[in-house]
């Protein structure tokens, strides 16, 4: 591959380079918000059981590096770092989501950028920069390749290691043509499936882990001068083709737009797909007071072919995670709780007759292909009460998306509620006041400091029970 070359894979790859300087306003103000919003889900979902076993995976591995496996303190190789951290990141369906892709940028790109960051003390300007580029190649490649989901591909886990590998690239000053060979070369560790939508399972918990890793090995492979296909993303046997029948043009408009700007924070702790869902019955609710759970004889849901493949299908969930992709079980918590936050989902019992005897009655529809509804993850909403009465809404976008966006308050007080414990309050005060300052920071070694646990010993804090 020389500096010349063409094809989507070359120009993603100067586009790393050349975008190391000053972002603009409206994009240096929202990705600090990213980061904020990845690093209070980062930090509180580091005691889950699943992160849990990241840890002692990291631990057993004995790595130590430069860089710092967040809450816990412990210094670790970059790959080890970002594999971690993204793992306790993606741990709970709470980081942030590109709908149109169903990719969640955050949680690979940030741990990525942070661990390759503490290598060389990066400044906070220079992070900035480099999550940015590396939110834009990874939601480009998602975006070009969304059929991937119809063959049950994760988005997030194919797409990833392009994302974490700009961000490390532009970090650690790759020229145009050691960026496009990482590039070419995490083409070659896109993986990932979504089975845990139909069967459960933890394995998607670290899908983000294995995406951020894979993309600091490609830009350290690359360093050290193996060679990628300069078709490797857009070639006839390119990685587009290979899992999606109708690619796009990921440089497309490259330049002209940030889609940082389209992904959207999630105030709900479960799949993306369901949170206009969420959000119909929240509005009924508020608009009818008589909508009880008692009161509710059936619900409907219509949403398009993504949408209920994602979240429609099950009814009584196995697990935490198949309750986080349950639509069903989300509406019953809704009714039935009056929200779905973290501890909603973390203290719900599965077997909670009164939770499925709601979720029962859910029944999903499908929009005709021919004629889908507009908007991010869109729905229609009918809810059938015993009276014979029915109520019905329809949301197009739900809140936190660019469509609704949550404020610069929203996002902090959601960090406050995740961070405050984990980190206690101080700390997790100070964290805000760094991240909203980030590019004015001389070493983000000063940033990671206060990722870690307060005072008690976190490597033998217990489980949350989930």
């Amino acid at each position: 591959m020389t500096p010349s070359a063409s094809g989507a894979t070359a120009a993603l790859a100067r586009f790393v380079t050349q975008r190391r300087g000053s972002l603009p306003s409206d994009v240096l103000t929202t990705v600090k918000l990213h980061i904020l919003d990845t690093l209070g889900c980062q930090v509180a979902f580091a005691r889950l059981p699943w992160s849990r076993a990241a840890w002692r995976y990291a631990a057993e591995a004995r790595t130590p590096g430069p860089a710092t496996i967040s809450y816990y303190g412990a210094p670790a190789s970059v790959e080890m770092a970002a594999f971690v951290n993204a793992s306790f990141t993606h741990g709970f369906e709470m980081d942030d989501t590109e709908m149109r892709s169903a990719s969640h940028p955050g949680a690979v790109v940030v741990p990525a950028a942070l661990a390759a960051a503490q290598r060389h003390g990066s400044s906070g300007a220079e992070l900035v920069a480099a999550v940015a580029v590396g939110y834009e190649v990874m939601v480009r490649v998602a975006l070009s390749a969304v059929g991937m989901m119809r063959r049950g591909f994760h988005t997030t886990a194919v797409a990833g290691p392009f994302g974490a590998a700009a961000a490390a690239a532009a970090l650690w000053s790759l020229d145009d043509v050691r960026t496009a060979h990482a590039l070419g070369i995490a083409a070659s560790h896109a993986s990932g499936i979504t089975e845990h939508s139909v069967s459960g399972g933890s394995v998607k918990r670290v899908h983000a882990g294995i995406a951020a890793r894979s993309g600091i090995e490609s830009v350290r492979l690359a360093r050290a001068g193996v060679t990628a296909p300069e078709g490797a993303l857009d070639g006839r046997r390119g990685l587009l083709r290979a899992v999606a029948d109708d690619p796009g043009m990921p440089a497309s408009g490259l330049g002209e737009h940030f889609e940082l700007l389209t992904t959207g924070l999630k105030p709900y702790c479960c799949c993306a797909a369901q949170h206009t869902v969420i959000d119909a019955v929240a509005q009924l609710q508020n608009e009818h007071p008589r909508l009880t759970p008692a009161a509710v004889r059936r619900v409907r849901v219509l949403q398009n072919d993504r949408e209920a493949d994602a979240v429609g299908l099950i009814v009584e969930p196995a697990d935490v995670t198949s309750a986080q992709f349950s639509a069903a079980f989300g509406i019953a918590l809704r009714l039935v709780r009056n929200a779905n936050g973290f501890d909603d989902y973390m203290n719900a019992r599965l077997d909670d007759e009164e939770l499925l005897a709601v979720a029962r009655r859910v029944t999903y529809e499908r929009a005709p292909a021919a004629s889908p509804l507009p908007g991010d993850g869109p729905c229609r909403v009918s809810i059938e009460l015993e009276d014979g009465s029915v109520l019905g809404t329809e949301v197009l976008g739900a809140r936190g998306t660019s469509a609704s966006p949550m404020s610069e308050s929203d996002v902090i007080a959601k960090f406050r509620s995740l961070a405050d414990e984990p980190l206690g309050e101080e700390r997790a005060g100070r964290v805000v006041e760094i991240v909203m300052n980030l590019e004015r920071l001389p070493d983000s070694n000063r940033l990671v400091r206060h990722l870690v646990a307060r005072s008690e010993d976190a490597a033998s804090s217990p489980d949350i029970a989930v």
